[in-house]
């Protein structure tokens, strides 16, 4: 006998053994026991997942000899037809190849007539979406009103194409992805039966290439016997199937925490040399940089990332080494650099550049903590008690952080509500790159390299630093109109937006600051809070630009 391959040699043949699909299978078992079957059914979701091997099942169920039965006995002439797509009354059709509306006229002309010898003619119509408008139409009056001797199955993995007049027509199943330890219990089920030796490591692996499909985790699996025989290795499996060391994700991560720029580079230089997909890895390290913000978030955190218990205490070590904020950066750039990868020609370039720009970004405190120091430093002005910890206590635990100022506001720092401190520029200023982003990303490539100050509550001061094509495409009307537009709705409607063509304004405003600012920033800097915050947060004074800047 000719070999069969795991996909087809592991196929489910009854409902117990569907994986990840309990509501479909719980259904469709109550509706036979209980007598209500419906005349068309409708299977959607991804691939590889079960939708063409439940309808099989359902077709044995309801033309088994012991039938119809939730628990078709496999051993009937009927059942045994089915499994292997040879009866005569089960017909499994292509949707892409019978397309036309001819093969439906067909269909119609034969679906008057009795079933050789089961109770049903039953017909399996796969990637149903592929039919043509005509043929879907051709289709409908049959499907609303079929012989009681017929019944459809359609699957499809994408139901949006199927029409509402179909759809409407049909009991609706959506099949789920199956998820990830679900698979990794029926691949070590099959490597126990078929004497394969394979790690832990390697089945989640594989389970985690697969993205829920259980027909391309058993290709895999298939793939790598052909390739290390009935032993599979961990380093075999990463280079055949081309897949990230997950060290290399943690050790990347930890070098962009620790600002190890070398370790960066290093890692990337391995990669590229091993011929993996850089932009992947930006995925990758994109989605490990989201798993530690759920580890900050969430108490169940393993309800919500697919690892084992071991990564996930690796995760949480580093996760607690870094801010809520840092991670939402880091993950925003790492966005916006897996973009820049699929857009360009040299990737390893991109990907070098928006790692050493990870590395160079001062992490953000968590809000929480500065709103809580500044209520600790308010209460010992006011009351001029002792502090809760020393000084250098608090930095350890804090880290050191730099605080920003700007002068022009500094004095209403003591009146400040600390919950508006969330609500700072540089966050709206965020915002409103993003927005722009998506109506005319031109634009914003040409905002995101403006200086930007706030000299009063209700205007924005944007200084293009000489770069005249920047300054051209932001001043042209239409552009100029789009910017007032996303800022009043970021920033409020009374906010007014003006444009500086470059530095020697700036200058000449700097030598002409009257004596009542020079003195009032002086005043700010002499500030009791200013020195506290300074000497808790081991800051230091700079003037604030707010908005992205080259390398921060």
């Amino acid at each position: 006998m000719s070999y069969v391959v795991l996909a087809r040699k592991w196929r489910p043949q009854r409902f117990e053994d569907v994986v990840g699909q309990p509501h479909v299978v719980q259904t469709l078992t109550n509706a036979i026991s209980a007598e209500r079957i419906a005349h068309a059914y409708l299977f959607s979701g991804a691939r590889g997942i079960g939708k063409t091997s439940v309808a099989r099942i359902l077709a044995k169920a309801l033309n088994c000899a012991q039938g119809p039965s939730p628990t078709p006995c496999n051993q009937c002439a009927s059942c045994k037809e089915i499994t292997e797509s040879a009866s005569i009354d089960v017909f499994e059709i292509d949707g892409a190849s019978n397309r036309g509306i001819d093969e439906i006229r067909e269909l119609r002309e034969n679906v008057r007539y009795l079933p050789s010898r089961n109770p049903y003619k039953i017909y399996i119509i796969d990637e149903v979406h592929m039919l043509t408008t005509p043929a879907f139409n051709a289709l409908l009056k049959t499907l609303e009103e079929p012989p009681p001797h017929v019944i459809f199955i359609f699957a499809t993995t994408e139901v949006h194409r199927v029409p509402i007049t179909i759809t409407s027509r049909c009991q609706l199943f959506d099949f789920r992805r199956i998820p990830l330890a679900e698979i990794v219990d029926h691949l070590r089920r099959i490597a126990q039966e078929e004497d394969i030796q394979i790690s832990e490591v390697s089945l989640r692996v594989l389970a985690r290439e697969a993205e829920g499909s259980m027909r391309d985790a058993q290709s895999l699996l298939e793939q790598m016997i052909a390739f290390s025989g009935k032993s599979i290795s961990d380093d075999d499996l990463l280079e055949v199937l081309g897949v990230i060391d997950r060290q290399d994700l943690l050790d990347t991560a930890t070098a962009i925490l620790e600002g190890d720029a070398v370790r960066c580079l290093e890692t990337i230089e391995r990669l590229y040399l091993h011929g993996h997909d850089l932009r992947r890895f930006c995925q990758e390290l994109a989605e490990h940089f989201r798993n530690l913000l759920v580890m900050k978030v969430s108490n169940e955190p393993h309800k919500l990332v697919d690892l084992t218990n071991a990564e996930l205490a690796e995760l949480k070590e580093q996760a607690d080494k870094v801010s809520s904020s840092t991670l939402q950066q880091f993950f925003h750039f790492l966005l916006r650099g897996e973009e820049e990868i699929r857009r360009s020609s040299n990737p390893k370039l991109v990907l070098e550049m928006s790692l050493l720009r990870l590395v160079q970004l001062p992490q953000v405190m968590d809000m929480g903590k500065v709103i809580s120091q500044i209520q600790k430093l308010e209460q010992r002005i006011v009351t001029g008690g002792e502090p809760a910890a020393e000084p250098h206590t608090i930095r350890e635990n804090l880290g050191q952080q730099r605080v920003s100022y700007d002068y022009t506001q500094i004095e209403e720092v003591e009146a400040a509500d600390p919950k508006t401190v969330a609500d700072s520029p540089l966050a709206k200023w965020q915002d409103l790159l993003e927005k722009m982003r998506q109506e005319k990303p031109a634009l914003a490539a040409s905002l995101e390299r403006v200086s930007v100050r706030k000299p009063k509550p209700d205007a924005i001061e944007l200084d293009f630093n000489g770069r005249e094509f920047d300054y051209e495409m932001v001043k042209e009307r239409e552009s100029f109109g789009l910017l007032n537009r996303v800022a009043r709705e970021i920033f409020g409607d009374e906010i007014k937006v003006s444009l500086k063509a470059g530095g020697e304004e700036i200058r000449r405003e700097n030598r002409g600051k009257t004596d009542r600012q020079r003195l009032r920033q002086q005043k700010a800097l002499k500030h009791p809070l200013v020195t506290e915050a300074l000497e808790i947060f081991g800051g230091e004074i700079v003037e604030v630009k707010v908005g992205p800047q080259k390398g921060k």
